[in-house]
């Protein structure tokens, strides 16, 4: 039988779940921070270290309390999602929505109405974003893009790296993390490139270093399954006349028999004949061959327009000066596409990617503005062991994505001086309304904005936030303190830096999040649910969620 709590034990319940979970988060806020220890998924393996709270929100599954578990979960989901949109800010959205949760659980302990108070903390969010917004300035200098990196993972190494990396190739830039030796280290590469697979590994043979270099090669770029040997000696033949010195084929599928001519094919010297499948889901394909046509100067060809492998037309392949094939990937590095064409493809990319709230949608819009514009980089994690390496992979991937939204929105002051400039604000808002509510409202979300900045301060060591924040507060705007430094700063010519996206969906999920759950009165409890391992519930197909509001 389901279990029923009422009013005040289900904010009680849900106080003391979201009280435990900012707990295991807020401490990683700041670059002076501890890290957490995970116990690996063998016993004996090497334990996960950890210093981003929402992957920390993340791992933490269930709480042993039930009732104190419903409101942790409720933060788990808010936590989980501004890190997996912005990339960095959950340890700040977990100190906004504690503060105005335990504020707003006080007063309407003392009989003060949940709704009423939700619709003014709602529209004292709003004058917070406000703040905020005027405050945005865009990022314009590899410096400046150190110190919102150095803010974020507290690495003066990955920062640097990743700055000069994004300064270079720009925010839509395809950078790879990946697991190096003892030092930490990064390449550049010229031309865009798109992972693959290719159905026989004989043209390798022979090859040093298993990559592959194309010159002057013709494009056959489709979605075919090609099966027709006539038709591929009549192609061969075509681009060879033409003067090509090799023939690249994109394509779903190769048959036997078309593979084995590939490697009849290998007893040229004067000609180099490639087969390539596009990796992977459908609609990452189909970009795939937009983009290649594009920068070839070539035409997609699909069996759904009515194209086919045996009615070529010599003139829809596409053609490249340089190019190159490893087993994993294949680019183009001087393609014959023209250049306003592709540009005016960047511009309408970039616009969509502006529009777009579907994070799958922007993942996809950002390789391809990434691989068009040309240019990559790969960034080597270094650590003297597995746990170490990863470690470090984890802040290169969650400074980056933060640093890319941060590049497209512009930055903000940080050590929390942001969230301070809102208080005078707030502060005078409170002060000015007649309604008990609106007051109470303004004076919750004047808590909540000091409260990051006071967990900062606590985080580094400081044995009196309270006196530094106050002095920022009595300061000019333009006052921060340099956690670093342990200095009062101008956040405008020293100091940190936060993303303005990561800080404004902080607001937004922090305040909103704890407004709405303020406002749940009954908590009901069904009978043995299935544990939920990811935030937001079980998978559709379970036909249940961890947590329903109604």
């Amino acid at each position: 039988m389901s279990r029923v709590l009422r009013q005040q034990q289900t904010r009680d319940a849900f106080k003391s779940g979201i009280d435990a979970m900012a707990a295991a988060v807020t401490p990683t806020l700041g670059p002076l921070t501890g890290v957490v220890a995970l116990d690996g998924e063998t016993r004996g393996g090497s334990p996960e270290l950890l210093d981003d709270g929402g992957t920390i929100a993340r791992r933490i599954l269930q709480l042993e309390d039930r009732d104190a578990d419903a409101g942790a979960m409720l933060l788990r989901e808010t936590l989980w999602q501004q890190r997996k949109r912005y990339g960095d800010g959950a340890a700040t959205t977990a100190a906004l929505y504690q503060t105005v949760y335990d504020e707003g659980h006080r007063f309407i302990r003392a009989g003060g109405d949940a709704m009423l108070l939700r619709g003014h903390l709602e529209a004292g969010m709003r004058l917070m974003l406000a703040t905020l917004e005027r405050q945005a300035r865009p990022l314009t200098e590899a410096a400046e893009i150190e110190r919102l990196a150095l803010s974020i993972c507290g690495d003066a190494a990955i920062a640097a790296t990743l700055a000069d990396i994004l300064d270079t190739l720009g925010p839509h830039a395809p950078v790879e993390a990946r697991e190096g030796g003892r030092e930490l280290r990064s390449e550049f590469f010229l031309g865009a490139f798109w992972e693959s697979a290719v159905p026989s590994r004989m043209v390798f043979d022979g090859v040093a270093g298993g990559r592959l270099e194309l010159r002057d090669t013709a494009w056959l770029i489709s979605d075919f399954e090609v099966d027709d040997l006539d038709a591929l000696v009549k192609l061969v033949m075509a681009v060879v006349k033409d003067g090509c010195d090799s023939l690249a084929i994109v394509a779903k599928s190769f048959s036997e028999q078309i593979i084995a001519a590939q490697g009849a094919n290998r007893q040229r010297d004067d000609f180099t004949l490639v087969y390539i499948e596009p990796r992977g889901l459908v609609d990452e394909q189909e970009a795939a061959l937009e983009d290649l046509a594009l920068l070839t100067g070539g035409r997609a060809l699909r069996n759904a327009a009515g194209h086919s492998f045996d009615a070529l037309d010599a003139g829809c392949l596409g053609r490249s000066e340089l190019a190159w094939l490893d087993r994993n990937r294949f680019g183009i590095i001087a393609g014959a596409g023209a250049e306003s064409k592709v540009g005016r493809d960047i511009e309408a990319l970039e616009s969509r990617f502006g529009k777009s709230a579907d994070e799958r949608q922007r993942a996809i819009l950002r390789t391809r503005i990434g691989r068009l514009r040309g240019g990559s980089a790969v960034v080597y994690a270094g650590g003297s062991s597995e746990s170490e390496m990863r470690f470090q992979m984890a802040r290169i991937e969650r400074t980056l994505a933060a640093l890319r939204e941060a590049l497209l929105e512009g930055s903000l002051p940080g050590g929390g001086a942001a969230l301070l400039r809102c208080v005078p604000g707030l502060r005078e808002a409170s002060a000015n309304s007649g309604d008990l509510h609106r007051r109470a409202a303004c004076r919750i979300l004047a808590e909540a904005a000091i409260a990051p900045c006071r967990q900062l301060l606590q985080n580094a060591g400081h044995a009196a936030p309270g006196a530094i924040i106050a002095d920022i507060l009595a300061s000019a705007n333009g006052t921060g303190y340099d956690l670093l430094a342990s200095e009062f700063v101008k956040n405008e010519t020293a100091g940190a830096l936060d993303s303005a996206a990561a800080m404004l969906g902080a607001v937004r999920n922090g305040i909103g999040g704890a407004a709405l759950a303020l406002t749940v009165e009954t908590l009901v409890h069904r009978l043995n649910p299935p544990l939920a391992i990811e935030p937001g519930g079980l998978p559709s197909s379970a036909g249940m969620g961890n947590i329903e509001l109604k």
